[in-house]
């Protein structure tokens, strides 16, 4: 069952995969300073987190996926020399964390070299009453691919005054024309419209975000269940175009 639940602070859209000492010296600039979407050492760092993080969630589930399979062999109900559909799964798993690694890995050399010209950005800010929501995910659009992957784009939504939030795209310099595409009624919506796109970005893409208690507090039990409903459809089915008050 998928519900939304407290999480404190200093865990919410947090990511442990590096230990203490490199997590700290690799995202020192924007976590010991105040974000700067004119800096791109900035800008690099949220994009370059958020696609590390989702490379160790991906090898953890497809760990996990392969150690499920098995214990079935083990057991006896799948056979371990031929193919099954438990198998086919854990193999899925593992390419597409693997289609992650090689994303990642010019990545690395990037933040080695201190090229941050290595991923291209467009940064949106929206004006709200309140901070609602914080994102930082990495994800495959539906529909596009490139090179036998699909285009993949960074987002992250970053709250950083009481009345503004930035929205951050990252993605490779060569995908700018596919991501303006696949993006473009997003980005090109202004006022309550695009707030409610974006929503439904984050819903149909991503699991790592959290939104703000007090804003939560504010939302019907018709809200909660249209909103719980839709994300749940959405690991099923993929991309969802229904449109729905609630979303937002």
């Amino acid at each position: 069952m998928i519900s939304f639940d407290d999480v404190g602070r200093n865990r919410a859209t947090t990511f442990s995969g590096f230990c203490a000492e490199h997590d700290s010296s690799i995202f020192e600039a924007i976590d010991a300073d105040p974000f700067n979407p004119a800096d791109p050492q900035h800008l690099f760092l949220v994009a370059y987190r958020a696609v590390a993080r989702e490379l160790h969630a991906q090898m953890d589930g497809a760990a996990k996926i392969q150690g499920s399979y098995q214990k079935r062999v083990e057991l006896g109900v799948d056979s371990g020399d031929a193919p099954t559909s438990a198998g086919m799964v854990a193999v899925e798993h593992m390419m597409r964390s693997y289609l992650t690694y090689t994303y990642k890995c010019p990545l690395d050399d990037a933040l080695i070299s201190n090229n941050y010209a290595a991923l291209s950005h467009r940064v949106v800010t929206i004006q709200h009453d309140q901070p609602t929501i914080a994102v930082s995910s990495h994800l495959g659009l539906d529909g596009l691919s490139k090179n036998g992957d699909a285009v993949r784009v960074t987002l992250n939504i970053l709250p950083v005054s009481k009345a503004e939030s930035l929205v951050i795209l990252s993605y490779l310099p060569g995908d700018v024309d596919l991501i303006t595409l696949a993006l473009d009624r997003t980005l090109s919506a202004e006022g309550p419209y695009q707030k409610y796109l974006l929503s439904k970005l984050v819903l149909n893409y991503c699991e790592n975000f959290v939104v703000s208690p007090s804003y939560f507090d504010q939302w019907s039990e018709t809200k909660k269940q249209a909103i719980t409903s839709y994300f749940v459809k959405t690991l099923t089915v993929g991309n969802l175009d229904m449109e729905d008050q609630n979303l937002w």
